[in-house]
């Protein structure tokens, strides 16, 4: 037991009151006439020592009544997380954070799990002295909103100046930032924290807080999530997104509540459009898997989302997608010889004999000694003889802005390839050339996972690999994915990135010399998925965190357009493009949803956000997770609830004991009054 006014316990001193009364009662001697001292002697054994317990008792009940009613002015209260006497009597600082990231938009009844927080903010104020320096933060972005006092007016508005967001926030980091305050001098130092914590800090939590041992932490936390499903993931299968062909969206659904959900409708939508739907179950604590396949409803970028009703948590009821749809590919094919030329056109002529889709350009080139690429999606690079240092530029600038690349080697061991194509670029360094002499080699597809050459569109696939007769074998690298092999192991077809580019690199050349594959009938499938997979722009397309800087790749012509980002809601920013860069940067992105670019006014791209990976409800943590970083004896783990700030000011200084030892004090006197009251019937009746 503690108490929150000791300064009164002095009082107590009154005690001695009632024993001084007693004591000189004692000295003070009365006469009393008897006619015979017989009487006196059986007084001596009975009333007199009756006499004296009563007096004796009655001193007790006077001196316990006295002490009951200094006890409960001096306000005793059961010993809590801060003793009474030190936080009444020192100097004082509390932290408040508060988290409004996005997982605090959970509601709770009728209120959302940061306006409950926001409100015990204000509740819990007044249970701490007036003099106590108060710092009110959140955590996205984070800020201090409120330095001062209680009684400061200005303390309620900065709460409510609070905003819910669909960020994600570091709520260890932003702790740290406001303990590691070299202001913060007052012995005592209580910090409260607000929020669902469902992740452990990691080791750079207490970095730079060297007084962290004398902080007395007060974790609350919202209520239960009861009604919750979240889209965990949507991700397409197949790489190749034509206007022919099926979209095939892998979705997963995991239901985080308490309550099990049934007939559930999860529907997908392409331009707002709905073009799938699903009704299911969902138990409590299980994730489910759906195949969404669709065709897209038009050429250009479609915008879809996959979406649940309405639950507990809104924002990881969707999930938003931006998908190119290929309306034309501008095509360079650069060749060492006319032959090789009109190979490739004939080839790309087949995909597209109307000249719609595939814009082809062609030049014979043997030494790349400059690559003019500006104008085009993908280069088909057939056989080069060399290339110089320029041409290496050129040949980067062009990944990195988003070009596709399909490159056939020939029979170049490497030396009139500058150095900067294998050491910058990532090109596989030729190292011999194989020939397979009277013979041929087998191919066959690199594992069950390539994505380019599964479920090509061929009768029968396994029939239509070629077979090779030379080739150049070439060393892998790291960043090199195989998707089909010589029957020896030696790579035939690779694909690696570089910047925003991709490029397929072909060990063989288009040439019967070289290989059957011209014959073959998988070549035109297989250089239309090659055109589409290297001219699809998916960088500008692909999708961002929440509050995550967006790069787009601008052509050099249109730099000097008039850009503009209108947000899911609806709010127009103007964007100045870079121009060293060659695009622009949009470091807005605090919406959830489909963010759309403008260009002099017409549609250019659209990009979607996506939801913090750390902001899907989870399991909570708890005391034992920390404890390595803050022990039990500086923590308290609370739960909102009702009438919380009375919960909270017990955990705080105790259970309030005033009431106990104020009827204790009656108890006292009403004992003290029936044992001390007169007895009539012993009274000496008056003389009449």
């Amino acid at each position: 037991m503690t108490f929150l006014t000791p300064s009164v316990l002095w009082l107590l001193g009154a005690v001695s009151i009632p024993i001084l009364i007693h004591l000189l009662s004692r000295l003070r001697i009365n006469k009393v006439e008897f006619s015979t001292v017989r009487f006196i002697k059986q007084l001596e054994t009975s009333s007199i020592r009756k006499m004296e317990i009563q007096k004796i008792l009655l001193l007790l009940l006077r001196i316990l009544a006295l002490a009951s009613l200094v006890l409960m002015m001096a306000q005793p209260v059961t010993q809590g997380f801060m003793p009474g006497w030190l936080a009444a009597e020192q100097e004082a600082r509390l932290v408040m954070i508060i988290d409004n990231s996005a997982s605090m938009t959970v509601k709770d009844g009728e209120k959302t799990f940061l306006d409950r927080s926001k409100n015990e903010t204000m509740a819990l104020v007044p249970l701490f002295k007036d003099e106590t320096q108060i710092t009110i933060a959140q955590t996205c972005p984070p800020k201090v909103v409120f330095t001062g006092q209680s009684n400061d007016p200005g303390l309620r508005s900065s709460v409510k100046s609070i905003e819910p967001t669909a960020s994600y926030d570091n709520i260890w980091h932003s702790i740290n930032g406001l303990l590691r305050d070299k202001t913060i001098i007052e012995p005592i130092k209580e910090c409260v924290i607000f929020s669902d914590l469902m992740h452990v800090p990691d080791s750079s939590f207490s970095s730079g807080i060297g007084n962290l041992d004398d902080w007395k932490f007060y974790f609350i936390q919202p209520g239960i999530v009861y009604d919750n499903l979240a889209v965990k993931d949507v991700s397409s299968i197949n790489r190749i997104k034509t206007l022919n062909q099926l979209v095939k969206l892998d979705t997963r659904i995991q239901n985080v509540g308490t309550l099990k959900k049934p007939n559930v409708p999860l529907e997908l939508l392409f331009n707002n459009q709905r073009v799938g739907q699903v009704v299911s179950e969902f138990d409590p604590g299980k994730e489910k898997a759906f195949l969404f396949q669709a065709y897209p409803a038009e050429v250009g970028i479609v915008q879809g989302k996959v979406i649940l009703p309405k639950d507990d948590y809104e924002l990881d009821n969707s999930w938003y997608v931006s998908m190119p749809i290929m309306a034309q590919i501008r095509c360079g094919i650069i060749g060492a010889t006319a032959e090789d030329i009109t190979i490739l056109e004939m080839i790309l002529r087949a995909i597209d004999p109307e000249n719609q889709f595939l814009i082809i350009e062609s030049r014979i080139q043997p030494g790349l000694n400059r690559l003019f690429l500006d104008d085009i999606d993908v280069a088909v690079i057939h056989n080069p003889q060399g290339l110089t240092e320029d041409g290496v530029k050129d040949l980067n600038k062009f990944l990195k802005e988003g070009g596709g690349v399909v490159w056939f080697q020939g029979d170049s061991d490497g030396r009139e390839f500058h150095p900067d194509l294998f050491k910058k670029t990532g090109f596989p360094n030729p190292e011999t050339l194989v020939n397979a002499g009277q013979g041929f080699f087998s191919t066959q597809i690199a594992g069950e996972h390539s994505d380019l050459l599964q479920n090509i569109q061929v009768r029968n696939l396994e029939k239509e690999l070629p077979e090779i007769f030379t080739y150049v074998k070439t060393s892998l690298e790291s960043n090199h994915e195989t998707h089909w092999r010589v029957n020896n192991g030696d790579p035939l077809l690779l694909e690696f990135s570089k910047g925003s580019g991709t490029v397929f690199y072909f060990s063989t050349l288009l040439d019967l010399r070289w290989n059957d594959l011209p014959v073959r009938g998988m070549v035109v499938p297989l250089m239309y998925r090659l055109m589409v997979l290297t001219g699809t722009d998916e960088i500008n397309t692909s999708a961002v965190l929440i509050n995550e800087p967006k790069w787009i790749a601008v052509e050099e012509s249109k730099l000097r357009n008039k850009w503009e980002v209108v947000s899911p809601s609806g709010k127009t920013e103007m964007i100045v493009p870079e121009y060293d860069r060659e695009g622009i940067t949009i470091s807005v992105t605090d919406e959830l949803g489909i963010y759309q670019v403008y260009s002099n006014g017409e549609f250019f791209t659209s990009f979607p956000t996506r939801l913090h990976y750390q902001e899907y409800i989870q399991p909570r943590i708890g005391q034992k997770d920390i404890e390595s970083i803050l022990p039990q004896n500086q923590t308290r783990w609370l739960t909102i609830q009702d009438k919380f700030a009375a919960v909270f000011s017990e955990t705080r200084q105790g259970k309030s004991l005033w009431k106990l030892f104020l009827l204790a004090a009656m108890i006292f006197l009403l004992a003290e009054t029936i044992i001390g009251r007169p007895e009539p019937m012993k009274m000496k009746p008056e003389d009449g």
